[in-house]
């Protein structure tokens, strides 16, 4: 082993196991170095550097120089830690990412100041910009001027959020705190109204008219920006494939009001209750949703399948559709796959197709599977509101059927269909690529289910294939979860680039994003390239531009999922509220070292229970993810272990719920 350098001898004939390096940001040798930090709630930070070559930069507490999440800062590399990692602090502030900030209102001798939330950094306001504003009161503020020189800010106040807890304030302190674009400018929203659909329009464009072709929309039952619309054929050798897009690109011309503001927004962000749109409403739910009956122009994917599902042909064009159903995954999972006589009856003139898209959709996921694509299959809540009021009654696991996994399938077909396309073309391109994990990380993993007691080989690089059987083999264990979880922030995210390096998870050597241009800037550069990549007049993108735009919806969609997770949170805790006192039965689901998380059967919600809050001491096994008695070296708590609680408190500014442990 340790002439395959797997274990190195220090001193004294002592063996031990060396360390894996990050490959591609191993090396960090300069002393100092520019990048963004991305600071965590308890106070360190880790700032992500410019330069690849270099690793990212763990900043204690006591270095981050009242820098705020996002701020591009310079920092000095000091030592590496005990953990392996590089340690540093923060030496300049370079520029402040947040425009907008949320703090508390206070007065002093100098005047009325608001001290932010996140660090306490000091910002004076004008008495005359209140507007009624009490001395406590959380408020938004937009910066003028930030502090220097032990000097405080200037701002001026743009928002009073009311009193905390309340859920209108939390929401809107949420959309705030995440810098999200939430409301439209006149000129944008006068721009969208102009905007009209015609036959002209269609004809002049020589777009193939497919509203004969019984094109079907699928989505969940709140869904109102159907985006995308399918239609499958039997033909001798195998299966045709239509995948039909709403075609924003005819509308949101490069340049203009509305894609500006698409752009600067990068994404829609979906809240439980509520949608903050990429694109003004006319487009979104109206002009752009293929929404039943009504003619829509597309962008169409049509994609041969042979007999086993592997694709042979693709060609792609601009369309006129109508779709003839909207129909949701409960309604094709009743039809399909529970085989509901009253649904099949409902569907009764496109019955016959969806049964062929569904024999397509097996054979698609059969050969992504055989190569290897990884399925995490990660729950999350669902929220049940009652019809007439439109109060949360309860909230639970929400379902992941073969409807959604179908959708999935030719979603993913399309997307690789274009990607391989545009690369043939010689195109600069917008990729969805998904680089291989660290390989310490996969170290790391690997000693997780050691520890757990599963003694399964993987790689020192596993394939995407191995990891697929590793998740397969492990499916409906009480450590599946964490297991997920673990090797879910093993990997690298996955982002948007103008280099092709394929895609990890899917185990696609060519990716992209094409199906969703409502709520996705980089799929409508997408649309624009590809109709570049089909015209006689073609003119290549620049590139450089489109790498820049890349990185900007990058950092967008993780703003984004950021703030959607927060605004879950919210809800739950709010749901919870209600139930303090009452008792539960739940399964001990994530271990830290401050205290363990609790899953309840139902309704589906996850609540901590702190340990100095326990009458016993207990010490944390990190590497095994349990909970060891003190004393007794007894295994009191793992993965998977069922307990009797009691909700005990609720923090609706934390999003945070707390149990009691009924022994």
């Amino acid at each position: 082993m340790s002439k395959r350098k797997k274990i190195k001898a220090p001193k004294r004939g002592r063996y031990k196991i060396k360390k894996y390096q990050k490959k591609g940001r191993q090396q960090n040798t300069k002393k100092k170095a520019i990048g963004m930090l991305k600071l965590h709630r308890d106070g360190y930070g880790f700032v992500i550097v410019d330069d690849e070559a270099q690793a990212d930069v763990f900043i204690p507490p006591r270095y981050t120089l009242n820098a705020m999440d996002g701020d591009q800062v310079k920092v000095s590399v000091l030592k590496k830690d005990e953990k392996g990692r590089f340690e540093g602090k923060i030496i300049k502030i370079i520029s402040h990412h947040k425009k907008w900030l949320i703090g508390v209102l206070k007065k002093d001798a100098q005047g009325y100041f608001l001290e932010l939330l996140e660090n306490k950094l000091e910002f004076n306001l004008e008495k005359e910009d209140l507007f009624g504003a009490k001395l406590g009161d959380t408020l938004g503020i937009e910066v003028l001027q930030y502090p220097e020189d032990g000097q405080r800010g200037r701002a001026k106040m743009i928002q009073i959020f009311g009193k905390r807890g309340n859920e209108k304030a939390e929401t809107d302190i949420i959309i705030l705190k995440h810098q999200l674009r939430h409301e439209f400018s006149q000129e944008c929203l006068q721009a969208a109204e102009q905007l009209k659909i015609s036959e002209k329009n269609a004809i002049e464009e020589e777009r193939r008219d497919l509203r004969s072709l019984y094109f079907v929309t699928i989505d969940g039952e709140k869904a109102q920006d159907f985006d995308d619309a399918v239609l499958v054929e039997k033909t001798q050798s195998g299966f045709k494939l239509y995948v039909s897009i709403a075609d924003v690109s005819h509308y949101v011309k490069p340049g203009s009001v509305i894609d500006k503001e698409a752009f600067a927004r990068g994404t829609s962000t979906y809240f439980p209750d509520q949608v903050i749109p990429m694109l003004p409403e006319v487009l979104s739910n109206d002009l752009c949703s293929l929404r039943p009956f009504e003619d829509r122009l597309a962008f169409t994917a049509e994609i041969d399948f042979n007999a086993q599902g592997l694709p042979t042909k693709s060609q792609f064009y601009k369309s006129v559709i109508c779709s003839h159903a909207r129909i949701t995954y409960r309604q094709l999972a009743k039809a399909l796959m529970d085989k509901n006589i009253e649904e099949q009856k409902k569907l009764e003139t496109i019955f016959p197709m969806l049964q062929q898209a569904y024999e397509l959709a097996q054979l698609i996921r059969r050969q992504r599977q055989a190569r290897g694509s990884i399925d995490f299959d990660l729950p999350e809540p669902e929220f049940i509101t009652s019809l007439e009021e439109g109060n949360l009654e309860s909230i639970i696991k929400a379902e992941r059927n073969e409807a959604h996994m179908l959708i999935e399938d030719f979603m993913i077909a399309a997307n690789e269909a274009v990607a391989n396309f545009v690369k043939k073309q010689n195109l600069p391109m917008v990729y969805r690529i998904h680089q291989t994990p660290d390989a310490q990380k996969i170290f790391a993993f690997k000693e997780l289910l050691h520890h757990l007691g599963f003694h399964m080989k993987l790689s020192e690089q596993p394939s995407p294939k191995e990891l697929a059987k590793l998740l397969e083999k492990l499916k409906n264990h009480p450590e599946e979860k964490l297991i997920q979880q673990v090797l879910l922030r093993s990997m690298k995210q996955a982002i948007y680039s103008t280099e092709t390096v394929g895609h990890y998870g899917l185990a696609s050597t060519c990716y992209t994003h094409f199906t969703s241009p409502i709520r996705r800037y980089p799929d409508l550069m997408v649309h624009r390239i590809l109709s570049q990549a089909l015209s006689a007049k073609r003119m290549a993108s620049n590139e450089d531009e489109l790498k820049t735009k890349s990185d900007h919806c990058s950092r967008r969609e993780r703003v984004s999922m950021e703030a959607e997770w927060e605004a879950i949170r919210l809800k739950l805790a709010l749901f919870m509220q209600n139930h303090i006192g009452e008792e539960f039965d739940g399964v001990v689901s994530r271990i830290t070292k401050y205290g363990f998380f609790v899953e309840l059967l139902d309704p589906f919600v996850e609540g901590l229970i702190l340990l100095k809050d326990l009458d016993d001491y207990f010490i944390f096994e990190e590497k095994r993810y349990r909970l060891i008695q003190r004393g007794s070296k007894r295994e009191v708590i793992k993965l998977g272990k069922k307990l009797r609680i009691q909700v005990s408190q609720v923090d609706i500014e934390e999003r945070q719920i707390h149990f009691h442990w009924l022994k």
